[in-house]
């Protein structure tokens, strides 16, 4: 066996590289974040062939003085720990590892100033060995070149993807930096061609300075879609920005969180967000959101990954629970709010030809609509003018049905396509799990008991479940060897297949995981019960049952999705609808 040995410091550099660089946008973060702690304005960032070519970063920070340049570019080297305590971090920056692991495997120089009236120094190294030290013109700051990046461990470029995919990585990054940091301009050029410019935020109040950074990197259509949040529980502070459920996104690259201002993609966090969205999203749908964290220093640990993109907190347990009631708390705010998205792919679906083509058909139809729907509006104006204020019908007043499942609305801004069921489903949710946590099940005691037949192994696996139902308003009872008997439904469900309720009821029980938490076994079985107590697609409604509708969407928590996470409506604004005829 060969006798111990040190390893030599350009592997050890090599070695380090290798966990703190894992691709070209790896140096991109670590080399703007020594620009962000360097108290930079504004930084720049040029980068070529996704960052395997050349990364430069220039910034108007503070600057490496001559006598310290040198030392900038040693192993476990730093600034940025007071003390040696490793407890008490408040820099992005921190290990020492970020330029020399860089240096050894790239060519690099840095040029830096400390003071625009004196010149600067300019240090070039060559796979980690030193080239040149010499005076430089340089204002206040610092410039960094990184030239051919991992040619001095070419293995490693083997496992890089396209130019077009590495460039992306760093181009998300930047995205990260730039709202994190929303006081600081950020320029970011890749092969020439500018991809985010922001300018240096003028705004006071931290949170609009926030949404304007927003703005600038995700665009409009992110505010419109989120709720603004900023809450203090406990030793802990939540801000940000979360998505409404039907603005979701197929991966949790939407995610944007930030733990004491550090960038920061976890796992198990991302897990969190899923179940605080899990009762609004598809299981196969990620929420958008911009979370920012911040906490004493003794409830984080920011030191357990090389890359510092993971941080480990006191109570994880604690943090969970605060993130999933503060999420549902605050998504609850949004009523009956729907994404905007859903209104742009239903102009888009529109097309001047088809119109035309169909007119004839179109008319025809609307003409019957209108005939049938004359006399209900009577009513329906009758109604409205009960009304003083819009705000008391954001939804606006039906005026007719199509193909006995969308509920035509107007407003004073446009129309209104509301999916009946959809809308009504998560109505009923709702309104189920409400009365179970407060125990107030209404029933209906069923004129003529509903008989279901069922295989002995059915019944005996129901033995014990019986109990669990009434707590949802169902009582059932064995009838017999092989059958069981349906006496009492939930008044709210009166109306539905009480068979085939009762066997979907009867499988989520029977089939219902003891691993899963309570919460999640209530929800599932509230759910299945809505879907059946829900109008369905195909119904016929009066204008009468189409304005409760709307005035229970308006006053029930979550509407604007079902219970799938679909949307319940779309809203036409009548701007666009004049856009696609020519009026505007």
């Amino acid at each position: 066996m060969s006798h111990i040995k040190v390893l030599p410091d350009d592997l050890i550099n090599k070695i380090a590289a290798g966990e703190v660089l894992e691709r070209p946008s790896s140096a991109v973060k670590e080399l703007v974040e020594n620009s962000i702690d360097a108290g930079a304005k504004k930084i720049q960032i040029f980068v070529r062939n996704g960052g395997k070519t050349e990364i430069t970063v220039i910034d108007d920070g503070n600057g490496i003085g001559s006598d310290q340049l040198e030392l900038a570019i040693k192993r476990h080297a730093t600034s940025k720990i007071n003390k040696g305590n490793l407890d008490q971090i408040n820099s992005l920056g921190f290990r020492g590892e970020a330029l020399p692991s860089i240096a050894s495997v790239s060519e690099m120089i840095i040029k830096s100033n400390v003071n625009s009236d004196q010149n600067g120094t300019l240090i070039n190294i060559v796979a980690g060995n030193i080239k040149k030290i010499a005076p430089t013109n340089q204002t206040k700051g610092t410039f960094v070149s990184v030239k051919n990046l991992f040619f001095s461990t070419p293995a490693r470029l083997k496992f890089l993807k396209t130019e077009n995919y590495e460039s992306l990585l760093i181009k998300r990054i930047i995205q990260k930096l730039a709202i994190s940091n929303h006081t600081i301009q950020f320029n970011l050029s890749i092969n020439d061609k500018n991809i985010i410019r922001t300018n240096n935020s003028r705004i006071s109040d931290d949170h609009e300075s926030l949404k304007n950074r927003v703005s600038e990197i995700l665009g409009k259509e992110f505010l419109k879609n989120s709720i603004s949040l900023n809450q203090n529980i406990g030793a802990f502070r939540f801000s940000g920005l979360l998505g409404i459920p039907t603005f979701n996104h197929s991966n949790s690259n939407n995610q944007y969180i930030f733990v004491n201002g550090r960038i920061v993609s976890d796992k198990s966090i991302s897990m969190v967000f899923k179940l605080a969205y899990r009762d609004f999203i598809s299981y196969d749908r990620f929420p958008q959101l911009i979370l920012f964290i911040e906490c004493p220093f003794s409830e984080v640990d920011v030191n357990v990954h090389p890359a510092k993109s993971e941080v480990r907190f006191k109570d994880t347990n604690l943090l969970r629970s605060n993130i999933i009631n503060l999420f549902k708390e605050t998504i609850a705010k949004a009523g009956h709010r729907s994404s905007t998205v859903n209104t742009s792919k239903a102009i888009n679906k529109f097309s001047r030809g088809y119109v035309y083509q169909n007119s004839l058909k179109l008319k025809t139809e609307v003409s019957k609509e209108i005939n049938k729907t004359n006399q209900e509006n009577i009513h329906d104006k009758n109604i409205q003018d009960s009304y003083v204020e819009e705000d008391h019908a954001p939804l606006g007043f039906a005026k007719s049905q199509f193909h006995k499942t969308y509920v035509i609305s107007e407003t004073d801004s446009g129309i209104i396509i509301v999916d009946q069921h959809a809308a009504h489903e998560r109505i009923v949710y709702e309104k189920l799990k409400k009365d179970f946590y407060e125990k107030k099940i209404k029933t209906q005691i069923l004129l003529i008991p509903v008989i279901i037949d069922l295989d002995k192994t059915t019944i005996e696996n129901l033995r014990g479940c019986y109990k669990i139902a009434e707590k949802y308003g169902m009582k059932i009872e064995q009838f017999g060897n092989e059958s069981i008997i349906v006496r009492e439904v939930p008044l709210i469900l009166s109306d539905c297949d009480i068979k085939n309720l009762t066997l979907d009821l009867i499988n989520e029980l029977i089939e219902d995981n003891d691993a899963k938490p309570l919460e999640t076994k209530i929800d599932n079985i509230c759910s299945k019960m809505s879907c059946h107590g829900s109008i369905r697609a195909g119904r016929v409604l009066q204008v009468d049952e189409m304005n409760d509708l709307l005035r229970k969407m308006e006053k029930t928590p979550y509407s604007g999705q079902c219970n799938h996470g679909r949307p319940t409506y779309v809203e036409l604004k009548l701007n666009d609808i004049e856009k696609l005829f020519g009026r505007k």
